[in-house]
């Protein structure tokens, strides 16, 4: 398919693509407090952040053969990851809490994952579908 525009199929599939992006930055989101030893936390999903982040913007671009392909997804990934963190609910809870070192695993969450997903756009918009 070089040099065709994406088709339906082709945009249902970025479409699903985008959707996997929203629930994966969702899950990371929540499972961020969850895997503790002892009293230190364990955030392994900065790894799956780094995973879902490098995979996901390239099979966008693969399919849509553009890199807006890429860069929606990993822009979808950080509006989800950002947005909820920003307030505080009237509730008082917070998605993010300060104790036993939570924020610092948000911000290897934030980073890396951030890093992780312009590093695929810059190398996956190089390349040629």
């Amino acid at each position: 398919m070089t040099g065709e525009r994406p088709g339906a199929v082709d945009w249902l599939t970025f479409a699903l693509i985008c959707g996997s992006v929203v629930l994966s930055a969702v899950l990371e989101l929540m499972l961020l407090s969850q895997w503790y030893i002892g009293t230190v936390l364990v955030p392994f999903v900065i790894v799956a952040a780094i995973v879902s982040n490098s995979a996901l913007p390239y099979w966008g671009f693969s399919v849509i053969g553009s890199a807006k392909g890429a860069v929606i997804p990993v822009g979808l990934w950080l509006l989800v990851i950002v947005f909820p963190t920003l307030y505080v609910r009237p509730e008082g809870d917070i998605l993010v809490l300060g104790n036993h070192g939570q924020n610092y695993g948000f911000y290897g969450l934030l980073f890396l994952g951030a890093i992780a997903g312009f590093a695929t756009v810059v190398l996956s918009s190089g390349r040629r579908r």
